[in-house]
């Protein structure tokens, strides 16, 4: 869980919770409670301590190492020039991610911001994501307006854009299709999250269970009408 990596991040800097947080700028009695609730941890709290504990973004994260500009100052931000420099390495990364190599986390919510949350360049991502649209009220979930075929979804569940959706949510946990409705509610353009989630499901092979990180964001399409962009990675899966 992330919120067990930033206390695993304080014990190795010999700093408390509370230091680490006066020193990256965050609110202390804010990231004490994601963690002890198990709430999401937004990126960008991640991204600050990263940055002024000098750590990378890959160690919160199961996805390929990332390139990241480090302040040479531990009271300043690195340079525009440096950051521009760290953006085209990690652009890189996108490029691999079109000769096989499995994109990250990190690396969808770069492009997200390049894009500025608008439904473009979007080839080198788009059969490892899903696409919903808004969630209405008397739906059990978001419509699926499109799912990658190499998505998590569709490869470990079976899930597809014309799979019944009763049929499909009545399998899961009832709870965690509770949560799922909450997490797509909360989803508007330009609003993003990441968060770690626990799985059980019913299937012809069993019981299946687990857990996996996942990145929600909302977007808009060539029309401009909202969608929500979801993307995961497999944490852990246990056999039936």
């Amino acid at each position: 869980m992330i919120g067990q990596k930033v206390l695993d991040l304080c014990k190795l800097k010999g700093l408390t919770l509370r230091a680490a947080c006066q020193a990256s700028g965050l609110k202390y009695s804010t990231l004490h409670a994601q963690i002890s609730n198990r709430r999401p941890i937004p990126f960008k709290t991640i991204d600050k301590l990263s940055r002024k504990l000098n750590v990378p973004l890959s160690y919160f994260s199961e996805g390929q190492p990332l390139f990241q500009v480090n302040a040479l100052a531990t009271d300043s931000a690195p340079s525009g020039s440096m950051l521009q420099f760290e953006t085209s390495i990690n652009a890189q990364a996108k490029l691999l991610a079109e000769q096989g190599y499995y994109p990250s986390i990190d690396d969808v919510l770069d492009w997200l911001v390049h894009v500025d949350f608008q439904l473009k360049d979007f080839d080198w991502i788009k059969d490892q994501v899903d696409l919903y649209y808004p969630l209405q009220t008397d739906d059990i979930m978001a419509r699926p307006h499109s799912v990658g075929s190499e998505s998590l979804a569709a490869k470990l569940l079976g899930f597809s854009k014309d799979a019944d959706l009763h049929n499909y949510f009545g399998r899961l946990d009832p709870n965690d299709v509770a949560a799922f409705r909450i997490s797509h509610a909360a989803i508007k353009p330009h609003v993003y999250n990441v968060t770690d989630h626990q799985f059980h499901a019913q299937w012809t092979q069993g019981l299946i269970n687990g857990s996996y990180r996942k990145l929600m964001a909302g977007i808009r399409d060539e029309n401009d009408a909202p969608l929500t962009l979801v993307f995961c990675r497999l944490i852990q899966l246990n056999n039936p």
